[in-house]
């Protein structure tokens, strides 16, 4: 069990925080390069106390990065969600957060040229295959690390990275924005009954439900929603009939599934209120057009998810869906693009939305806005046997 070097950075992207390692670094994919990076993070330990992961899903995250294998792109990012509690690490799905440290990655590693004022990057996100476009301001020949951008569950400010998605419409199930083709579905729920939801593939695996409908306390604070055991098996029971009807879990692995994906994701919606956020900060309802939480894995989320951001904002141009009809002013005109502001327990976020209708929903634009700092570079231990 001799400690193994491994060149990497710890990156904050977004609302998250990941360790981001060269593929060059690493075993091909398998259980052997599985075990180093749970090794890295100590995992699985809830404290993850003899490694570098955060003790939290928003923070216990790794970012493979590499060479491009796609001619279109600058660089190769693969992510992965490090399980505290498991030895498992979900390869399946994207992280929008560190898509952001991503960004900043191939500026800082000179996979992209740092052109002034901006480097334009093109990411390969091998986790769906997609290509996530990003914009990061450059100064002084790397990344900018000043800026007037905030974003809310992140102190402070920062340059503004442009992330756009696009390109990720139908990523996880490849049967487009609407795998069902309806904006609402009803679905059998236990404990709950028909429960009506909206489900969309855009950016990660969407499900989206009212707080109404599920018996969650709109105005209650995170604290005591996650405290709540007989909500958190409520959230879960969705989860499950939605990843059995689609195929991300069998009925054999069910419950390991739901500890470990990311995907489905569920997405619990409210009218915009005044509220305090986690860290106490007031935000006015009359600041955002809608007020949401995410949830996966037995938790809710402190901040909210950048991949479900731009779900979030896509479906709400989508008339129809759930998301249509709670959003401030409800889906806009036929064609025409608007920016949806959410609020949520870590602050609030913007993302700019837009869809055409010819031949079905076609995403035109999807751009949500990041900040991203290195703060560390260096040598990681890994505990984990070496080839």
């Amino acid at each position: 069990m001799a400690q193994k070097p491994i060149k990497c950075c710890i990156i904050r992207g977004g609302t998250s925080k990941g360790v981001y390692i060269e593929r060059s670094e690493l075993p091909l994919p398998g259980p052997e390069r599985d075990r180093i990076i749970l090794a890295l993070f100590g995992s699985p330990d809830k404290r993850q106390i003899d490694g570098l992961g955060g003790a939290d899903k928003l923070t216990s995250k790794t970012a493979i990065m590499g060479p491009p294998t796609r001619p279109d792109c600058d660089i190769d990012y693969d992510f992965g969600q490090v399980n505290t509690l498991l030895p498992r690490i979900d390869w399946t799905s994207n992280c929008g957060n560190l898509s952001s440290g991503a960004a900043l990655y191939a500026v800082h590693k000179g996979y992209a040229q740092p052109t002034e004022p901006f480097a334009d990057v093109a990411i390969h996100v091998v986790n769906t295959g997609n290509r996530l476009l990003a914009r990061v301001p450059v100064a002084d020949g790397g990344p900018a690390t000043e800026g007037e951008f905030k974003i809310g569950g992140v102190p402070g400010t920062g340059a503004k990275i442009e992330l756009d998605f696009q390109d990720f419409a139908g990523c996880i199930l490849k049967r487009g924005l609407l795998p069902t083709g309806s904006a609402r579905d009803v679905f059998d729920v236990p404990g709950l009954g028909r429960l009506e939801l909206s489900i969309v593939d855009m950016a990660n695996f969407c499900v989206f439900v009212r707080a109404s409908d599920v018996g969650l306390d709109h105005t209650a604070s995170l604290e005591a929603v996650q405290a709540d055991r007989a909500v958190l098996e409520r959230m879960e029971a969705i989860r499950a009939v939605v990843a059995l009807e689609f195929g991300l879990a069998t009925r054999e692995n069910l419950e390991e599934t739901m500890r470990v994906k990311l995907n489905p994701t569920l997405f619990i919606l409210g009218t915009p209120r005044d509220y305090a956020t986690v860290n106490g900060e007031p935000v006015e309802g009359e600041s955002t057009d809608l007020f949401a939480r995410c949830f996966n894995r037995w938790a809710f989320s402190k901040a909210y998810q950048t991949t479900g951001s731009t779900g979030t904002a896509i479906a709400s141009v989508i008339p129809g869906t759930i998301v249509s009809e709670q959003v401030r002013g409800g889906p806009p005109p036929e064609g025409k693009a608007r920016e949806v502001r959410i609020g949520h327990p870590g602050g609030t976020m913007s993302v700019e939305a837009a869809i055409s209708h010819e031949g079905g929903f076609k995403v035109e634009r999807a751009v949500v806005g990041r900040t991203a700092r290195l703060l560390m570079e260096g040598l990681g231990m890994s505990r984990a046997p070496t080839s």
